[in-house]
């Protein structure tokens, strides 16, 4: 049939998709991003074209070695591989690719969700697991045993899953799969990928949990159609993530990003990492009610602190002008640090909308570098809610 010349929608985050075959386009430094691994059903092959690089990919069967303009080939059924060092490349799947899915899997404190993900990164199935007080590695034979309930529910075999993904509260060492300390789960030194590959043999990606839903906002939500981005989680403590050309940063040494972690007020009030004046010691819903215990002799919920405000009450109305002040501190020094096209607000504090973010505009646009010779993000609210993370880590 021939037509005109067309512009279409995109089809991001693929370079080219049809019914049958999908093209994307993958980027490894060899430093921070020096691997990707994936899956070849016995539906679909797999053609790879080395624009430039070099390194090894590997599988069942063996390694190889590629370098600029090498073009590789994968047979069906070839199963997990990875590809691994510096390279561009254009990766053509052939066959039923889009009818593949990931597990995504969000950790919290007292519970987890376990999300069926896929290509299009809608959450086709999910379920939550209650953690409890127990030993790690029961919690995790326990998400993991649930995740296979799910999939056995919705007629998902382990040939359809391509790779799992996984959130969590802490720090985490992403290359070797440990979460090297989460005070939420009072987990220490934890083999979290290998754990789960007891139970799931598939490829384990692991990821702080605020990153993933960074990342879940950024595919599938507020953040799509933009290259850089930054979230701010405004919930018991101050969380986020950000992504730079497409992908998730988490610095190239460990320690993960911190934002909730940056100083605004030097000597300030003592933060829960145990140093002072840390962004979350003032924009968290912990300051909130701290700050209402102040003035009122007991501790409110920041709903009801807004709605005091809302209502002309005086001190309700101080404590939520001071909150947005220092948010907005807060706000700017990402601006003049990351330059992001975005700024997606989670959390249960974001849901005040406009009544946050019009004020911290305003300031944005007077107070960052540069002035009005410079250029400010969109400041919006996210739109996953409990789904980005699983939708996040689905995507590691």
């Amino acid at each position: 049939k021939r037509e005109p010349v067309q512009k279409r929608d995109t089809m991001y985050p693929h370079i080219a998709k049809c019914d049958y075959f999908t093209v994307d386009k993958i980027n490894l430094d060899g430093k921070l991003f020096d691997k990707m691994e994936g899956f070849v059903t016995e539906e679909s092959f797999l053609s790879i074209l080395v624009l430039d690089g070099e390194g090894t990919i590997q599988n069942q069967f063996g390694s190889l070695s590629y370098k600029k303009g090498d073009s590789l080939f994968l047979p069906a059924g070839s199963g997990s591989y990875q590809i691994v060092g510096r390279c561009d490349a254009l990766v053509t799947t052939v066959g039923k690719k889009e009818d593949m899915v990931s597990l995504g899997i969000d950790i919290g404190g007292t519970s987890a969700k376990i999300g069926i993900v896929d290509k299009e990164n809608r959450v086709i199935a999910e379920t939550k697991v209650v953690t409890g007080v127990k030993k790690a590695e029961e919690i995790i034979e326990n998400i993991a045993k649930a995740a296979l309930q799910l999939m056995e529910e919705h007629n998902i075999s382990m040939e359809q899953c391509g790779k799992v993904g996984v959130g969590v509260p802490g720090l985490v060492d992403k290359k070797e799969g440990m979460v090297l300390y989460s005070n939420n789960l009072q987990w220490e030194n934890v083999k979290l990928a290998e754990e789960f590959k007891k139970y799931l043999p598939l490829p384990v990606s692991i990821a702080n949990d605020a990153d993933c839903a960074a990342l879940g906002e950024a595919v599938a939500g507020a953040g799509r159609g933009v290259q850089n981005l930054v979230m701010l989680t405004l919930g018991t403590g101050v969380g986020g993530g950000v992504i730079l050309n497409g992908q998730l940063f988490t610095g190239s040494i460990l320690g993960g990003i911190e934002l909730g972690h940056m100083v605004i007020h030097e000597k300030g009030e003592l933060c829960t990492c145990g140093r002072r004046g840390c962004l979350e010691a003032y924009a968290s819903a912990t300051a909130m009610r701290r700050e209402a215990k102040k003035v009122y002799g007991t501790s409110l919920e920041p709903l009801e602190i807004f709605e005091k405000a809302n209502a002309s009450d005086e001190k309700a109305k101080v404590i939520v002008h001071n909150y947005i002040q220092d948010l907005g501190t807060g706000v700017i020094n990402l601006v003049n640090v990351f330059r992001p096209e975005r700024i997606i607000f989670g959390g249960g504090i974001a849901a005040q909308g406009e009544v946050i973010l019009q004020p911290i505009r305003e300031r944005m646009e007077k107070e960052s570098f540069g002035g009005n010779y410079s250029e400010v993000p969109e400041l919006v609210i996210a739109e996953m809610e409990n789904q980005a993370g699983m939708i996040g880590a689905a995507n590691l």
